[in-house]
């Protein structure tokens, strides 16, 4: 299973293997509903890294241990997992379209996220985003 991590930065620290369009896309969505930008969060990104890797190594698509994983974030928090895209824009695209995913990418209270994808054995990508506080 090949593992990568799209976006792990925060607060003035480098990115590490960063996708700065994936910011900007999800960004850009929000500012077009008024939304102010949200920051990356490594905490964010490491749990959306950990499913994405979860979700490639069995082949699945789900939520399982989403409160978990979360646990230390506050109850305005959200996941959206998805598969088959090979880029962050294809991803941010396939989630606005759908209306719950939607709502999570546009949910107000929220002040960070994390993305992160990870290809599994099959040559299929996963990704999860990870919104929260």
């Amino acid at each position: 299973m090949r593992l990568s991590m799209i976006t792990i930065a925060t607060f003035g620290l480098a990115a590490i293997f960063a996708a700065p369009a994936a910011a900007l896309d999800l960004n850009s969505f929000r500012a077009q509903h008024k939304l102010p930008p949200l920051a990356v969060s490594a905490m964010l990104s490491g749990a959306a890294y950990s499913h994405a890797a979860d979700l490639a190594r069995r082949r699945s698509l789900d939520h399982n241990g989403f409160r978990q994983r979360l646990s230390g974030v506050s109850s305005a928090a959200a996941e959206n997992v998805l598969v088959g895209c090979d880029d962050a824009t294809c991803a941010f695209r396939k989630w606005a379209a759908s209306a719950g995913h939607r709502r999570n990418m546009l949910m107000k209270g929220v002040t960070h996220y994390g993305l992160a994808s990870a290809t599994g054995d099959n040559g299929r990508k996963y990704w999860v985003l990870e919104l929260g506080n």
